[in-house]
This record gives C-alpha cells, structure tokens and sequence, in this order.
C-alpha cells in the first residue's frame, strides 16, 4: 500500500508539472484526461477483482509505453528541451521537498537509466536516485525514469513468490 500511495503521489507531481507547462488550458484536454482517467481506474478496477495479474500487467504496459514515449520525446526535442528552465513544481519535488514519499517509490535503482542523477546511499545502504533539475529535459529525464520505475514495481506485483527480491541492490 506503502508503494502504490507513493507511486500516485509521484503520478500527481506529473501532473502539476505538466499543468504548469499549460497542459491543462484547453477544456478540451481537460475533458478528455478526466474522463480517460475516470474509465481506465474503473476498467483496472474490474480486471484487478477477477485477475490482479492482469491488472498489473495491464499497468506495466501502460508505464512501459509512457518510458518509451517519454525517451522519443526527449530525442526529437532535446535542443529545445535543454534550452529551457525546469518548471518550479518539478524543482520543489524532485530537490527541495521532503524525498520520503519519492525514495519510498523506487525499489530499484538502475544506474544505466539514472543519467546524470547523482546516487546516494541511505542509512540502509539503498542508493537512491537524486535527479538532476536545471532544465526541462532533466526534468522529462526524471519523468521517464519514474515511469520506468512504475513499470519494474507492476512487474514485481504479478510474481507469486513474496520471498522474491525487486532487484539485486548491491
């Protein structure tokens, strides 16, 4: 529960991210994401009470393709992407906010997928990513890296076995 809820938290600093990059003008945007939002809930709500298998690997489809979207985006745009600063939500999540509820999202840290973000070690000896946040790529950088975060959490949902570990963290 601990994960979902910092998983959503994390999903919401999306959208206020892209809310402040004016995302959210146009009624019709509006319109469409709500109710987009309001029938996929309930539609992995009923795949969730027959098969939570499925509901998972319904989500990790969605977050795979939302990674894979994500890294398009930051190719075909990156000149313009890097000319910009990073919106002021993105910096007070990913830099100045309490990094509780993000640490607690990431279950696994894949350094080929973290860029430049700096790694940290925590009192447990998890490293933990610390995204860079200067531009409005770093800020899509960290986008996709969440979203490819997400996708590792709904593959580890659909394994039976508890005893089996997230990621080999060494």
């Amino acid at each position: 529960m601990k994960v979902h809820f910092c998983e959503s938290w994390n999903e919401l600093h999306h959208l206020l991210i892209m809310e402040e990059l004016g995302g959210n003008e146009r009624f019709i945007d509006r319109f469409v994401a709500q109710h987009s939002a309001f029938f996929y809930y309930w539609f992995v709500i009923a795949c969730y009470m027959s098969n939570p298998t499925l509901a998972y690997n319904l989500n990790q489809a969605v977050e795979e393709h939302a990674c894979e979207t994500y890294e398009k985006f930051l190719i075909e745009f990156e000149t313009g992407l890097k000319s910009k600063d990073a919106p002021k939500v993105a910096i007070e999540y990913y830099k100045e906010g309490n990094m509780f509820l993000f640490d607690e999202m990431h279950t696994c840290t894949d350094p080929a997928r973290s860029g430049d973000a700096p790694m940290i070690i925590d009192q447990e000896g998890i490293p933990r990513r610390r995204p860079k946040m200067e531009t409005l790529h770093d800020t899509f950088m960290a986008i996709r890296d969440d979203e490819a975060e997400h996708a590792k959490t709904m593959e580890y949902l659909q394994r039976q076995d508890s005893d089996i570990q997230i990621c080999d963290v060494q």
